[in-house]
């Protein structure tokens, strides 16, 4: 303690962040905390042989009963009577004394009545934090608790004006007068002694002389602040980090499907000479499009240097607050230190209606960094200072439907046995501009086929509820290139397939025909994973236009594009049940619940009945 040698019992305030961080600065408009410590000092060296006086003991075994005020300059802060009990939050193990608990703050720039009994029975070593109250900064200017200058937090009795209609205290060119007090006039200052500090043992110890009882108040400036540069980038999976910190900001994702989860990454870089320790920030978002899922700090991934202290979520107006804490003071300093990410997810629902044409996307409503304030530690002084944030990140995304929703009950926000029940009804049909059946060919190669069931078991047991990617055809979701994202005229079984534009071919994948055989003809059964399906089967009738470089077609000929349909894609299948096989092993690693995986594979025997009878076998 500052100056305190020879007093039994210190009692001390600090100005913190609401993380508790000391500050020496604050910004004007943030809120912080000025705390109360008290500690017990008969236990320190210097009392090693004292002679103490006959009421008081050498054993330091605490405090029992505190009661003081506390001056302050109106005019640089404000009380915030909305923190804890009237504005009071007490300690561990600490209780208020006055009933009711709320101080005393008629009097602007001072508060009166604060009270504390310490509930400790054994001795606790060192500073005991007794009680704390939040501050709002105000006019920007050095408050210091320094005798002689007059703006300070301090253990200080307000001379009152009692000649004034209010009472208020005595100012004097707009600063109250206040007078310190310590000791027998501290005692007399107010009425019935209820100012004063007892020691633990027998409660009868009290303390008042100036020689036994330390004071120590507060310095600090407000600061009209240079801002904490803060950031937000939206991705889907998390970004790598180097020692908490990244070289260069991640680019956000612009399109998800309708069930997206996705990560709100809140970035922050402090001003030259400092780094980033402790703050808050607030994000905005509309409810119907959006919720909050989790936020994640250290605890949860330890390349990320900052705990999550606190969340505060704003369910039905879209709010949610995150305070997050660093014991690093080198983060944030001279590169963008990930302070935390929020985990979020789509709750839009988008049908799969193909009756105006194509699918396509709508425009989520906008996410916004609404709210920051930062503490930084400056790395020349070793102080710290409670800042504002920059609040002006703000993103939307393009939305997709998800495909595979599409069951005879409507679309429940998951892939399940409604769904496939669907898809087999209309297995085997070309689709012929229907609507109602186009939303069955996930391909758009214009029957549902073997393809469409490969994509439908990729996705099988998915649903909103987890975060996962779903697989899709080629250009869905987000076909940015200008092209159509898929063909809007249907190719029908049996029918030769035009050519198509460059660019269009440059964005699907094709396979050359195989020679149909048949399970004698094998010389080995095929192995089929549901990963290869969607690579190594085609996914469009579409072949290349032109020949290769080796093979350059002669004058005058017509090159014609090969044909291939649904039954030659079957024939290459040596062994049907492959496909039970990968039915069977996308179901067991799906997230569908038992009772749907039952009914899946009876629904799978139903699939492998229709594919024997086609192939006569």
């Amino acid at each position: 303690m500052l100056d305190a040698t020879g007093e039994f019992l210190s009692l001390r305030l600090a100005a913190t962040d609401l993380h508790g961080n000391p500050i020496t600065q604050v910004a004007q408009g943030e809120a912080f905390l000025i705390k109360a410590y008290a500690d017990d000092r008969r236990d320190e060296a210097f009392f090693d042989g004292y002679e103490f006086p006959e009421d008081v003991t050498p054993d330091a075994i605490g405090f029992f009963t505190a009661y003081f005020n506390v001056t302050y300059d109106a005019a640089g802060f404000d009380f915030d009577s909305t923190y804890g009990e009237g504005g009071i939050k007490f300690g561990p193990n600490m209780v208020p004394v006055y009933e009711p608990t709320a101080p005393n703050v008629q009097y602007d720039g001072y508060i009166e009545r604060l009270g504390v009994t310490n509930q400790y029975t054994v001795d606790i070593p060192g500073e005991i934090e007794i009680l704390s109250f939040r501050m709002i900064a105000q006019t920007p200017d050095v408050y210091d608790m320094a005798e002689a200058f007059i703006p300070h937090f301090h253990f200080d009795q307000a001379v009152i004006d009692q000649n004034s209609q209010n009472q208020v205290p005595y100012y004097v060119d707009g600063v109250p007068v206040l007078e310190r007090l310590t000791g027998a006039a501290y005692q007399q200052a107010v009425d019935e002694n209820d100012e004063y500090f007892l020691l633990h043992q027998f409660d009868t110890q009290i303390l008042t002389e100036d020689n036994q009882v330390y004071f120590q108040g507060v310095d600090l400036e407000v600061v009209a602040s240079s801002d904490t540069d803060y950031d937000l980038r939206f991705v889907s999976s998390p970004t790598s980090l180097s020692q908490g910190e990244v070289n260069s900001l991640p680019s956000n994702t612009d399109v998800i499907d309708e069930w997206s989860h996705f990560y709100v990454e809140v970035y922050a870089k402090a001003p030259a000479g400092n780094a980033v320790q402790a703050g808050f920030v607030e994000l905005n978002y509309d409810s119907d499009d959006f919720s909050f899922v989790r936020a994640i700090g250290t605890a949860e991934d330890s390349s990320i240097r900052y705990a999550i202290t606190s969340t505060e979520v704003d369910e039905e107006n879209g709010t949610v607050r995150i305070g997050y804490n660093s014991q690093s003071i080198t983060t944030g300093d001279d590169r963008y230190a990930l302070i935390g990410r929020i985990q979020m997810k789509s709750d839009m629902e988008l049908p799969v209606d193909y009756t105006n044409g194509e699918l396509t996307y709508t425009m989520s409503s906008e996410i916004t960094l609404s709210d920051t304030n930062a503490t930084v530690y400056n790395t020349s002084s070793g102080t710290s200072a409670l800042i504002d944030g920059t609040a002006t990140a703000t993103h939307n995304f393009e939305v997709w439907p998800v495909i595979y929703d599409v069951g005879s009950a409507g679309e429940d926000r998951k892939v399940g046995v409604n769904d496939f029940a669907g898809f087999i009804g209309e297995y085997g049909k070309v689709v012929n501009n229907d609507p109602e059946l186009r939303k069955f060919d996930f391909n758009n190669n214009g029957k549902i086929d073997v393809l469409d069931f490969s994509l439908f078991i990729q996705n099988y047991g998915q649903s909103d509820l987890t975060a996962s990617t779903r697989k899709y055809p080629d250009g869905y979701p987000g076909d940015l290139g200008g092209v159509p994202l898929m063909a809007s005229t249907f190719v029908l079984e049996g029918e030769k397939v035009d050519s198509r534009s460059s660019s269009q071919n440059a964005a699907t994948k094709t396979t050359p025909p195989t020679p149909a055989t048949t399970p004698s003809e094998a010389s080995e059964p095929s192995s089929i994973s549901g990963d290869s399906v969607s690579t190594t089967l085609p996914l469009s009738q579409v072949a290349p236009t032109n020949p290769s470089a080796d093979e350059e077609a002669p004058d005058n000929q017509d090159v014609l594009p090969v044909e291939e349909t649904t039954d030659a894609v079957i024939s290459t299948l040596d062994d049907q049940t492959d496909l039970i096989v990968m039915t069977s092993q996308e179901s067991e690693a799906s997230f569908a619940s038992e009772e749907d995986e039952s009914d899946f594979t009876e629904h799978a025997d139903q699939v492998l009945a229709i594919w024997e009878d086609e192939a006569g076998m």
